[in-house]
């Protein structure tokens, strides 16, 4: 294994460059397929299955600036849930890169979690690497997103695990570009977080050298967190990739970024207002690849850490009518 890892570290030159000199800068939004009714796009459960189309056809009318489309391959993820037809056609075929978010362990993660389930979590993600083979173009792949939590953020063996699946799924699809995912915890009262984000370091020394980018997660809800941290993430994301960055010498990924707009319309607002603003900064002093949103439209059913404001990081209603955020987001770029 440790030479197939020296055989791979003298090939990152050319991987550097390959994330470097992507030729788009990714606007990503989540989902897959959608209603449409009155408002436009609506979550895809307000109608029949044989009634709903896939979210491209509802972003080519709607938000202009989006390039891309995020999917999670969970534990249970089959390869009928997102068809690779679909995915040439709909997707590639129309100029939306397809990012693959990579959540097998989820929650459950923790040291002997792992341990317990790394021959399932390999068999799927095999599975995965062999279904990426038929998607023809460019694909990201983002892996094991906020693994950084319950004790695994200086986990050597996670490390190498994550080493061992980029190999993987390089060994399959040559053309995928994949980053691991760090969750941003720590205290959200500060900008820079030097002392929280270094606790992760431990458990990237293969990793982020195999990386072709560094992937991270800003999430935020009034039932977490006060005003002032919601306001301040994209500055709090400018200083974490621009840690990330100088670290790890690797381009950036803005993962997802969630913000509900939960009891806080015109904070969510604000916050891609002001991400108008950092976005630039970020391409230049973090090299940061793209942005991606949580979610396009509310999800009802969603539930999480966040608790009821789980169901409002859209920057549509579920059932289609735009909030103040998407006129905003509408202008990221």
């Amino acid at each position: 294994m440790i030479y197939k890892l020296m055989k791979f570290l003298l090939k990152l030159p050319l991987l550097f460059l390959l994330a470097s000199n992507l030729n788009a800068f990714f606007i990503g939004v989540g989902g897959f397929d959608v209603c449409i009714g009155k408002n436009g796009s609506e979550f895809h459960k307000n109608c029949p299955y044989s009634k709903r189309t896939s979210i491209t056809t509802a972003l080519k009318e709607e938000i202009k600036n989006v390039n891309a489309v995020s999917v999670w391959i969970t534990r249970n993820w089959q390869e009928n849930w997102y068809p690779v037809d679909i995915i040439n056609e709909d997707f590639i075929k129309k100029g939306y890169t397809p990012i693959f978010i990579f959540y097998w362990f989820a929650d459950d993660i923790s040291p002997e979690f792992v341990q317990k389930n790394k021959t399932k979590y390999f068999n799927t993600l095999k599975k995965f690497a062999k279904y990426l083979q038929k998607i023809k173009g460019k694909k990201i792949v983002i892996l094991n997103p906020e693994y950084n939590e319950n004790g695994m953020n200086d986990s050597k063996d996670f490390d190498i695990l994550q080493a061992q699946s980029i190999l993987l799924i390089k060994k399959y699809d040559k053309n995928a570009i994949v980053g691991v995912c760090l969750g941003d915890f720590g205290d959200y009262n500060k900008i820079w977080d030097e002392y929280n984000w270094n606790l992760n370091s431990k458990s990237l020394t293969f990793s982020a050298k195999l990386s072709d980018f560094i992937a991270f997660q800003e999430m935020r809800a009034v039932t977490r967190n006060t005003k002032k941290q919601i306001l301040n993430t994209p500055y709090r994301a400018l200083a974490f990739a621009e840690y990330l960055h100088q670290k790890y010498n690797k381009p950036t990924f803005l993962a997802y970024i969630a913000i509900s707009s939960y009891k806080a319309q015109n904070l969510q607002k604000e916050v891609f207002a002001t991400f108008q603003k950092v976005l630039p900064i970020m391409k230049n002093s973090a090299n940061l690849l793209g942005i991606n949103l949580f979610n396009y439209i509310d999800v009802p059913n969603h539930k999480g850490y966040f608790k009821t404001a789980e169901k409002y990081f859209g920057i549509k209603e579920a059932n289609g009518k735009k909030k103040p955020s998407f006129n905003e987001f509408l202008k990221l770029k």
